[in-house]
C-alpha cells in the first residue's frame, strides 16, 4: 500500500512501517508519567471535539530521559490505542556522508507521512536536533536542524510525531519550542522494578522462594530495559536446564550477570 523511502547512498529504507498491538497495561510508569500520556491519547481520540472550539489536540511531542525507560513502547501503546500505523524512524540510515543528502533524505520521510495519518517516532532525535553551536559539528548537521525544523512547522497533515532522546542536553534550544507536549520519563522506582519483574518473569511459573521486593531493592538504579534483560536471562537458563519453574538462584545469577555488563557499558571494568 505504502512506498517505503530509501536513502540514496546506501539504499536503506529510511522507516519501517509496523502496526502495534499493545495496551495501556503493558506500561509500567511513574503514575503522573502514565497520566501525561493517557491525556494524549485522550486528546486526540476527542480531536473533532477539540478541533470545534479552535483548539488543536497534542501532536507533536518530545520523549526524553535515561536509555530503556520506555519511550519506544510508550510510542507504540498510543498508535495502538489510536489505531494510527506505526513509523520507525530509523536515523543510521537518514545521516548520509554526502553534502545535501541527509536534508533530501528528511523531506523524502516527511513526504510520506503526508501520505496518511500514522504516528511517527523519531528515535534517537537528538543526531539531527542538536545544538546549532555546537563547535563539534560541521555546516551540514547545522543545515539538517534548521531543515528539520522548516519541515515540521510546514507539516500539515494530523501524524503524531514522536521524538524520543535520550540525551536531550544537547538538543538546539529552537527545536524544544516546535513541541506541543514534553514528556520526562525517569528510571522505575521500587514498586515499579517489583512489578517489571512480575511482568517478564510471567513466561514460566516462579518458585515461592523468589522475593519481589529484595530483587526490586538490589536492582536500584536498573532501568526498565535492564530488568527485562535480566529476566530473558534467568528464563533462558531455567529453560536450558529443563525445569518448568524459574527460581532465585536463576534471577540473581542474571542480575550479577547484568550487573557485569553495566560495569563494562560504565568503563568501570578493566578486564
Amino acid at each position: 500500500m505504502y512506498s517505503i523511502p530509501k536513502d540514496a547512498e546506501k539504499g536503506f529504507p529510511l522507516l519501517q512501517l509496523q502496526s502495534q498491538y499493545h495496551n495501556l497495561n503493558d506500561l509500567i510508569l511513574a503514575d503522573d508519567t502514565k497520566r501525561h500520556i493517557v491525556s494524549i491519547i485522550l486528546e486526540n481520540q476527542s480531536s473533532k471535539d477539540i478541533l470545534s472550539y479552535g483548539l488543536e489536540p497534542k501532536c507533536r511531542i518530545l520523549f526524553c530521559g535515561p536509555p530503556g525507560t520506555g519511550k519506544t513502547l510508550t510510542a507504540k501503546v498510543i498508535s495502538s490505542a489510536l489505531g494510527y500505523p506505526f513509523v520507525h524512524v530509523m536515523f543510521d540510515s537518514v545521516i548520509s556522508s554526502y553534502l545535501g543528502e541527509t536534508a533530501t533524505n528528511l523531506r523524502s520521510i516527511f513526504n510520506f507521512i503526508e501520505q496518511d495519518r500514522f504516528l511517527v517516532l523519531f528515535d534517537e532525535f537528538d543526531i539531527v536536533g542538536k545544538k546549532r553551536d555546537d563547535p563539534h559539528e560541521h555546516g551540514e548537521i547545522k543545515r539538517v536542524v534548521n531543515n528539520f525544523m522548516q519541515m515540521l512547522d510546514n507539516s500539515q497533515n494530523s501524524s503524531i510525531l514522536i521524538a524520543a532522546t535520550n540525551h536531550q542536553h544537547l538538543l538546539d534550544k529552537a527545536v524544544w519550542r516546535r513541541f506541543d507536549d514534553i514528556v520526562y520519563f525517569d528510571l522505575p522506582d521500587t514498586e515499579q522494578r517489583e512489578l517489571l519483574f512480575v511482568k517478564y518473569l510471567q513466561v514460566l511459573k516462579r518458585n515461592r522462594g523468589i522475593n519481589l521486593s529484595y530483587l526490586a531493592e538490589i536492582t536500584s538504579g536498573y532501568s526498565a530495559a535492564d530488568i527485562a534483560q535480566v529476566c530473558k536471562d534467568a528464563l533462558k537458563q531455567c529453560i536450558l536446564e529443563r525445569r518448568k519453574t524459574v527460581t532465585a538462584s536463576h534471577v540473581l545469577h542474571a542480575i550479577e550477570e547484568q550487573r557485569r555488563r553495566r560495569r563494562i557499558i560504565a568503563g568501570e571494568d578493566n578486564e
